[in-house]
């Protein structure tokens, strides 16, 4: 998978301000889910962890170490390096741990590079003509890791008209339409659950039926899933008395 040169600068940013870091003196994280032998990988600066032990170090909740924003910082070059290539294979396997990490109270330099990586990595993922990951993964774990999905519909939003991220579009609202319709992004944000305060149903229906549209138009989609996301603006009860769902049942 080809890498655009912003998300390599925000790797290297990522590798220049967290390598060398180890987990906190006296981690033993989890003795019932890790040896002690790899709980020691933690306190050895930069030793590449085996793929599956990394992978469940980073979708473990915050309760399974003793200082669980230091374990985060120690893994975040391997991870974000891994992600970035398109191989990862935890990728919609579970929530990510960095959303929970509380990466935004961190000093500023070490919380820009996190967004920062967060916000390259969706826009190089938006731009590729195709990717090894699916888009409601991809999107469902920047929201994870970042705890909000605003800059990345902004960033949607940004994108050309007619370019890769209309194609992905489609796919999302393909894949989100039925919960959206029914007033549930549980699966747009799955680990939304997370966090403390309600998911962002409101905001990715208004989102899409205003700029999912001539999005959808110009990649092709189905005229009655444009319709579907349009009314997505309306309440819910006005939503399901619309007169598009007799025509459409007259359809079928």
């Amino acid at each position: 998978m080809t890498v655009t040169p912003r998300l390599a600068a925000a790797l290297d940013r990522i590798h220049d301000l967290f390598g060398g870091l180890t987990a906190a003196p006296g981690e033993t994280g989890c003795t019932h889910c890790y040896a002690e032998a790899d709980i020691a990988l933690l306190h050895r600066p930069d030793v590449p962890l085996p793929d599956d032990l990394l992978r469940m170090f980073v979708h473990k909740e915050p309760s399974h170490f003793d200082d669980h924003p230091a374990v985060l910082r120690r893994l975040l070059p391997q991870f974000t390096t891994w992600l970035a290539s398109g191989a990862f294979e935890g990728l919609g396997y579970a929530a990510c741990g960095l959303g929970r990490a509380g990466w935004p109270d961190w000093p500023d330099p070490q919380a820009a590079a996190v967004r920062e990586f967060i916000d390259a990595w969706w826009d190089d993922f938006l731009r590729q003509d195709s990717s090894p990951y699916d888009v409601t993964d991809v999107f469902a774990c920047c929201a994870d890791m970042g705890g909000t999905v605003t800059p990345l519909l902004a960033r949607w939003a940004d994108e050309p008209v007619g370019g890769p991220g209309d194609q992905e579009l489609v796919w999302a609202c393909e894949a989100w339409e039925q919960d959206l319709l029914s007033d549930d992004a549980s699966g747009v944000v799955p680990w939304w659950y997370w966090f403390d305060r309600d998911e962002p149903v409101r905001e990715v229906q208004l989102w899409l039926a205003e700029h999912a549209p001539p999005r959808l138009r110009a990649a092709g989609a189905d005229p009655g899933l444009v319709t579907r996301i349009e009314l997505l603006a309306l309440p819910y009860e006005d939503r399901w008395a619309h007169l598009y769902w007799d025509s459409a049942a007259e359809t079928n």
